[in-house]
């Protein structure tokens, strides 16, 4: 099942290298991030946060995954998370970092999609009394289908592919900064 995401690209992994010490980039990353579970229900109270910071998740020594905050009248539909790790070879820090736009929501809206579609086709093709079934309409359905599950994954593949454009900018933000920010 990853291999397909990453194929459709719905997942991406990148990695980044910086001059900087693990425990510094750390301390750096986590004032950047609101302390939060990333729940499926987890988004409804970011709207009312009083926090600057952008992001929310998880920050610790051995990893990291977090996710960006839903803002009031935000147009974007921030739906990937990024999970990571950080390892130090000599004075450079090594960040790999896999972000994933697939999340249990949408697998459901999918999967009731798919079912709600099987059903409505096999009702309309064997489930009209008398001789005269309008077939003509089954394009329409098949059109409409396509959209339903089209819109949804080009969101999520912009998503994702927004999210890493920006988290490569912001660790390099994050390991430029000056110490006393």
């Amino acid at each position: 099942m990853e291999n397909f995401l990453r194929n459709i690209k719905l997942i991406d992994d990148f990695t980044t290298e910086m001059n900087i010490s693990k425990s510094e980039f750390i301390s750096r990353l986590k004032r950047q991030v609101d302390e939060s579970s990333l729940g499926v229900f987890s988004d409804f109270g970011d709207v009312f946060s009083s926090s600057k910071n952008e992001y929310k998740g998880v920050v610790n020594y051995d990893g990291f995954k977090f996710k960006r905050k839903r803002r009031f009248f935000d147009t974007k539909m921030n739906v990937a998370t990024v999970s990571g790790n950080y390892r130090q070879v000599s004075d450079t820090l090594i960040i790999e970092s896999q972000i994933t736009g697939f999340t249990g929501i949408i697998m459901f809206f999918f999967i009731f999609a798919m079912l709600i579609y099987t059903v409505f086709i096999m009702t309309f093709i064997f489930g009209t009394a008398g001789g005269d079934k309008p077939f003509y309409m089954i394009p329409f359905i098949a059109l409409h289908a396509l959209l339903m599950f089209g819109i949804p994954y080009f969101i999520i593949r912009r998503s994702v592919k927004r999210f890493k454009y920006d988290l490569e900018r912001e660790f390099h933000y994050i390991a430029s900064k000056p110490l006393n920010s």
